[in-house]
């Protein structure tokens, strides 16, 4: 699949929550293509591609949209409800439980499996993008990351991240990043 056809599925399926996103829509956007190109960096050796895989596709899209369709930051539940609704959508109920497991502990601390499997090669893409490429990298080169992010640049998405912390913690100081998993 083109970049550009990647990019014009992605936003095909965000287009329901496109009120939801509102200004930050292109950030939103960017970071899902950009976890989708650091998932096929991840898993260069497998055919089809990650980023053409339903099971890619849906968990990268829906990976954190319950922050703007449920408006909350303790987002992982409605994404996965999402993510269900739309796999029986597409008649595609056979990878519930792989595209929820990928959601679910995207943003888990320690490994969720072997290397290779999608759950983990997801968890890892997905933080590769939150760290911006300068914490953990898994094998993914600085300058792979920078490509990246000047082919999908980041439009504040960061930026968003960091408020929505804050709003967090000073609304539940006890419990700041409900979606972080040991």
């Amino acid at each position: 699949m083109s970049s550009n056809d990647l990019r014009d599925e992605v936003e095909a399926r965000l287009a329901p929550w496109q009120q939801q996103l509102g200004a930050d829509r292109a950030a939103y956007t960017n970071h899902v293509l950009r976890v989708l190109a650091l998932c096929d960096l991840l898993a260069a050796d497998q055919q089809p591609p990650p980023s053409a895989r339903e099971e890619y596709l849906t968990a990268a899209t829906l990976h954190d949209i319950g922050i703007w369709s449920a408006g909350t930051f303790d987002y992982l539940g409605p994404s996965c409800d999402l993510a269900r609704a739309w796999l029986a959508s597409i008649d595609r109920d056979d990878l519930t439980g792989l595209v929820v497991s990928m959601i679910n502990e995207h943003h888990r601390i320690r490994p969720a499996g072997p290397p290779h499997d999608p759950v983990e090669i997801f968890r890892r893409a997905d933080a590769i993008d939150v760290g911006r490429g300068l914490l953990r990298r898994f094998g993914v080169s600085r300058a792979a990351y920078r490509d990246l992010a000047k082919r999908y640049p980041n439009h504040g998405f960061h930026r968003t991240l960091v408020r929505l912390t804050a709003r967090r913690l000073r609304t539940n100081p006890a419990s700041p990043l409900p979606m972080v998993k040991w």
